[in-house]
């Protein structure tokens, strides 16, 4: 009986050894398939993370293709409506020059010749075709148009200034070929300093800076007040009760803001030289040196004058 329990205890050990190694070797397998598994965790957290980083990647490159576009459209259509505009003025130009009275600016070489060939009328004693032709009536509103014209280039080489300042003319000679709209120049550091920041300083300052900064980018709308609202409200730049006819918007903001007519022609004069400054960056002002900083020294008096209240 000793004997048969000692086999049976020894058997029963051999067992229990058998069964603890196979679980050490099933703990073994389960260690390392958690191993595995936290390790396809943490790869599926990178693969998900770098996912979501290409796709907001791919988000702000679309979105800034398409800004860029809008912007490239943008300027297309503004070309497109001064190419409109400069097609308009030849076809006028065109229209006002007839065989009995051709124009000027399309026939130069007439100027020279004109009075030769009335000297010779005389000599042959006959009439000039000029005072026997009888010109129909739209001839006679082309002409109109053409001496209004004339009398209005008259009036804008009077209103010229009369002696040029030799330093800001070198100033603006070296900016043009530059052609710079950032305020690092000397010429435009000077006409801000000059002429826009007071033009456009108002008593609502943080307000003033915005909208200096929106009219620099191109980013302001100004339009009336629809309907018959024409009663004393709250400026928001003077910060006073006036008649407040225009609203304006600052760049992506959807709020308006009032302002009175002096407020308006104020901001539009200065709008009207950044306008012109962009088409000479542009390249769309072919003329000389000496025509371009006369305009440019006729806007400058504008946004004196608005300034001042005399516009």
């Amino acid at each position: 009986m000793t004997e048969a329990k000692e086999h049976a205890v020894a058997c029963l050990q051999r067992e229990l050894d058998k069964a603890q190694k196979e679980m050490k070797l099933k703990d073994e397998e389960c260690e390392k398939l958690l191993k595995v598994r936290d390790q396809m965790g943490e790869e599926l957290e990178e693969l998900t993370a770098s996912l979501f980083q290409e796709a907001n990647n791919m988000v702000q490159e679309a979105n800034i293709k398409r800004i860029n576009t809008e912007k490239h459209l943008h300027e297309a259509n503004q070309k497109v409506e001064i190419l409109e505009a400069e097609v308009l003025a030849l076809k006028q130009l065109v229209l006002t020059s007839t065989p009995s009275s051709p124009n000027k600016h399309l026939h130069p070489q007439i100027c020279i010749n004109n009075g030769t060939e009335k000297k010779k009328d005389k000599d042959k004693g006959g009439k000039p075709f000029w005072k026997t032709h009888r010109r129909s009536t739209s001839h006679h509103e082309f002409t109109k148009e053409a001496r209004q014209e004339a009398e209005a280039q008259q009036e804008a080489k009077n209103d010229r200034c009369k002696e040029i300042d030799p330093v800001c003319m070198e100033e603006f000679k070296c900016w043009r070929l530059q052609s710079d709209l950032g305020r690092s120049s000397h010429f435009l550091s000077r006409i801000i300093v000059e002429d826009i920041w007071p033009c456009l300083n108002f008593s609502n300052s943080k307000l003033a800076e915005r909208v200096q900064c929106c009219v620099e980018d191109n980013n302001i709308a100004i339009e009336p007040i629809p309907g018959d609202n024409s009663y004393p409200r709250k400026c928001s730049l003077t910060e006073t009760h006036h008649l407040c006819n225009y609203k304006i918007r600052l760049g992506d903001d959807s709020e308006w803001y009032s302002i009175s007519q002096h407020c308006r022609n104020r901001i539009a004069a200065v709008c009207d030289f950044y306008t012109y400054i962009r088409y000479i960056h542009q390249g769309l002002v072919k003329a000389e040196d000496k025509e371009v900083f006369y305009e440019i020294s006729r806007l400058r008096k504008q946004m004196s004058l608005a300034r001042l209240g005399y516009i």
